[in-house]
């Protein structure tokens, strides 16, 4: 599956904000309305503010392999990826909170230097994507 993605402008240098292009947002979140926010604080390493590219090859292989899978199974959308002086963020919408989270997990543990904090946000329908736009 091609999938398409932007970069938002928000205006901090500090940050880049991908964000999904190829998706209907109501359609979708029509049939994954509740929120799983995955959160890394990363080591800061320079003067930007980005991760180091460990941190980004093991993501963005998260991203590539693992995510993208589940979306093919139907289980979650991956909506945007927000990274932000420290702090990198996912946003994974999905059927069932629980669910994606284990499923997350179960590629997660595969590396304890990248640990990660859930938050969900049930019935959310893109309402944190918004707080972008």
């Amino acid at each position: 599956m091609e999938e398409k993605w932007y970069l938002e402008n928000t205006g901090n240098i500090n940050q880049m904000l991908r964000v999904r292009d190829d998706i209907d947002l109501p359609q979708t979140m029509e049939e994954f309305p509740h929120l799983v926010l995955l959160k890394h604080n990363f080591h800061v390493a320079d003067d930007i503010m980005f991760p180091d590219p460990a941190c980004l090859a093991f993501f963005t292989a998260f991203e590539n392999n693992h995510l993208e899978s589940l979306e093919e199974e139907n289980k979650i959308a991956l909506l945007a990826v927000d990274i932000c002086e420290g702090l990198m963020q996912h946003y994974i919408y999905c059927k069932d909170p629980e669910e994606a989270i284990y499923a997350c997990i179960d590629f997660l543990k595969s590396n304890d230097l990248y640990k990660c904090d859930f938050e969900v946000y049930n019935n959310d329908c893109g309402k944190r994507l918004e707080e972008f736009f």
